[in-house]
């Protein structure tokens, strides 16, 4: 008798198409790994833009703020307390008569070349000694009292609006026009006795 050899059974390339599969997938995975990571340096950078904008703002409000309590304080002869000597050039005509509708609700005042408005001076939100400024419009805030018609000669009160801007908006030009980029807006009401 003759012994046959068993012929080898014909390839039919699986292991060919379950590596190019795979490849398909792990090409995927690295391209939506990229994209996220794309998109999270965004994220974390219109975080940072945002948040650089509350501080200006931030110190616009504090400071018109303080600037008021100074003008109360020196108004009834205290001239030693600390918030009485705060450094400010913000007056007394700085502050604005009650308005209806209120000066702040309009924004073709804050965005002109108007006296309404405070504009505080750049050193007042970049760091002094640095080469590279952050902030290149200054942050600017409005001081408006708030009408108390028919009161007694009592408590003043005050609506105090600010807005900052992210380092990533332009520095103002002449007509001081809206800027284009992140921009903040705070607002605080005070009552001094």
């Amino acid at each position: 008798m003759l012994q046959t050899a068993a012929l080898p059974l014909p390839q039919r390339g699986v292991v060919l198409v379950i590596s190019l599969v795979l490849l398909v997938l792990i090409s995927l995975l690295a391209v939506t790994s990229l994209r996220n990571a794309g998109s999270s340096e965004n994220v974390a950078g219109n975080a940072r833009t945002a948040e650089l904008a509350t501080q200006a703002a931030d110190i616009a409000l504090r400071h018109c703020e303080a600037s008021v309590l100074k003008l109360q304080l020196n108004a009834y002869g205290d001239t030693v307390s600390p918030e009485a000597t705060y450094a400010t050039t913000f007056g007394a005509a700085n502050i604005l008569p009650a308005m209806d509708p209120p000066t702040w609700q309009r924004l073709a005042t804050w965005d002109s070349v108007s006296m309404a408005s405070f504009v505080l001076p750049l050193s007042a939100v970049n760091q002094t000694g640095v080469a590279a400024t952050t902030y290149k419009p200054p942050p600017e805030c409005m001081v408006e009292q708030i009408s108390t018609a028919g009161a007694a000669a009592g408590p003043q009160f005050y609506v105090i609006t600010a807005r900052g801007f992210g380092p990533e908006v332009g520095a103002a030009n002449a007509v001081r026009s809206r800027p284009s980029g992140s921009e903040v807006w705070l607002q605080s009401h005070i009552e001094l006795q």
